[in-house]
């Protein structure tokens, strides 16, 4: 996530580095709208000095980019049904885009017939770690810091997953974000009842 337009070409340059890297292959043609993110001198500057051939759409024409503008709308939709099914602040909303990108890219397409991350890694994946989005967890404490009658798990939120195979899980008191692998995950257990236990009803959403 950025928190700023400014930050695109910082962010490519990254991208391009790493998909660079991990493919063998050389980025040669970008498209893009016509935004001032992508239109700048350096931007431009940037495609030049690499040698890549950057495609602006004419405006007004979102069709002319319609992968990328499909794409995005996949990935607004699931966002947005995820927020509403479970009645959660919008202030979610990045953790719900990362988590939808990362279920997109485990779910085969028409075109392909093939998982995407299968073809990016050249190798089986298995969705077996996948869970209910919003479930209740367990979060063990380690040894180290708890005192001897301290409770050996806290109770958390699901809201994503990591590369590593651990996952992202919200904190109900500080909404913090926290990755851990030691997770219990309880799909069929309600929230409600052990949120009321831990935070006052108004300070976190049904």
């Amino acid at each position: 996530m950025i928190k700023a337009k400014s930050e695109a070409l910082d962010m490519f340059q990254k991208f391009k580095i790493l998909v660079e890297k991990q493919s063998g292959k050389s980025i040669k043609v970008l498209r893009t709208d016509g935004g001032g993110e992508y239109t700048s001198k350096l931007f431009e500057k940037f495609c030049e000095d690499n040698g890549i051939v950057h495609e602006v759409s004419a405006p007004y024409t979102p069709q002319h980019n319609g992968l990328a503008e499909r794409k995005n709308r996949s990935l607004l939709d699931m966002t947005r049904s995820m927020l509403k099914m479970k009645k959660m602040p919008n202030t979610f909303w990045g953790e719900e885009v990362r988590t939808a990108t990362y279920i997109l890219n485990r779910c085969p397409t028409k075109k392909l017939n093939q998982i995407l991350e299968e073809i990016w890694l050249g190798c089986k994946q298995l969705p077996k770690h996948l869970r209910f989005f919003y479930s209740l967890c367990y979060m063990h404490i380690l040894d180290a810091k708890r005192r001897k009658l301290g409770d050996k798990s806290e109770p958390m939120i699901l809201v994503g997953y990591h590369e590593t195979g651990a996952y992202r899980l919200n904190h109900p008191l500080n909404h913090s974000i926290v990755i851990s692998r030691d997770v219990k995950i309880c799909e069929n257990e309600a929230w409600i009842g052990i949120r009321k236990r831990i935070v006052p009803y108004t300070q976190f959403p049904q």
